[in-house]
């Protein structure tokens, strides 16, 4: 029965130090959200290119009350562009349209940027500069295309 009482007693305290932990979070984690994200705020910078130096950048919205998720951003026609897959189950992507004001981490910098969904872009050519940074989209079957990818072009605020 000790035995018993004891692991309730350390589950119990796993249970309260991982909400703790899941409340107090900044960065998102994966698939986990965050909130506000933490870093040094940089100027809005004229060149992207840096982002071909990371699979995955963080997008946080909704400024006020901040919620931020991992993502991946490829540069298309000299624009940063971040994908969202099943846009409109995503919660991040109705927040973004709503107010575009966004922060996007790359590395440990975070810009003040604006996300303007993309509309009407050829879908063909936006693959192709997906799969310059990412090869494993280039191995699709272009009929495969995803029928709910929303396309975000960031910008200056």
């Amino acid at each position: 029965m000790k035995i018993l009482k004891w692991a309730g007693v350390a589950l119990g305290a796993l249970v309260i130090v991982a909400g703790t932990l899941y409340l107090l979070r900044t960065d998102p984690i994966n698939r986990i959200s965050g909130k506000r994200l933490s870093g040094d705020e940089q100027p809005y910078p004229a060149d992207w290119s840096m982002c071909n130096d990371h699979p995955t950048i963080a997008v946080e919205a909704r400024i006020e009350d901040p919620h931020s998720v991992t993502t991946v951003c490829f540069l298309h026609d000299g624009d940063l562009i971040v994908p969202a897959l099943n846009g409109s189950e995503k919660q991040w992507p109705a927040m973004v349209v709503r107010d575009p004001r966004i922060r996007v981490k790359i590395g440990d910098a975070v810009y003040p940027a604006r996300a303007d969904r993309l509309t009407g872009a050829s879908m063909p050519d936006v693959l192709a500069s997906m799969a310059a940074k990412y090869p494993q989209i280039a191995e699709r079957d272009p009929a495969d295309a995803p029928r709910d990818l929303w396309l975000f072009r960031i910008t200056a605020r």
